[in-house]
């Protein structure tokens, strides 16, 4: 299954028996609210199904490679050891229904464009997640 484009979210859902499936909507047919997310005019799934929702970004490359800190965090993506998101700090947003993380995916220098998902993982899938200050390398003297 190939990702969907920036105009189209990929909603993983949890279905009954332990299963899951993944639907690909629209931007303009998707929205999330309090009570859960809505696809379309009639269709509601409620928060305790949704064990995420992506869309695919693609961003000019900036010089803000260097961050002091980055989020990891460990997220119930429905298998049995969970997914663990490791991210800059400035691409983490602790918004009020869901965490957010845009993640790289691949860097066109070419281009000077970067490929990132941005994952939004309902806060009762969020099992743990903390800020710590990322590790700098500094390159040694060649002296």
């Amino acid at each position: 299954m190939s990702p969907p484009d920036g105009n189209t979210y990929r909603v993983h859902l949890s279905d009954p028996g332990g299963r899951s499936s993944v639907l690909d909507v629209p931007s303009e047919d998707f929205e999330s609210m309090d009570r859960g997310i809505s696809l379309g005019t009639t269709m509601i799934i409620p928060w305790h199904r949704v064990i995420r929702y992506t869309r695919e970004i693609v961003q000019p490359i900036d010089d803000a490679f260097l961050t002091r800190a980055e989020i990891r965090a460990w997220v119930d993506d429905g298998s049995d050891e969970g997914e663990r998101l490791i991210v800059r700090a400035d691409r983490f947003d602790a918004g009020s229904l869901t965490a957010d993380f845009l993640v790289e995916r691949t860097l066109n220098v070419d281009a000077g464009e970067v490929h990132l998902t941005k994952i939004h993982v309902p806060w009762a899938r969020v099992l743990e997640y903390e800020r710590l200050k990322a590790p700098v390398e500094v390159p040694s003297r060649p002296d």
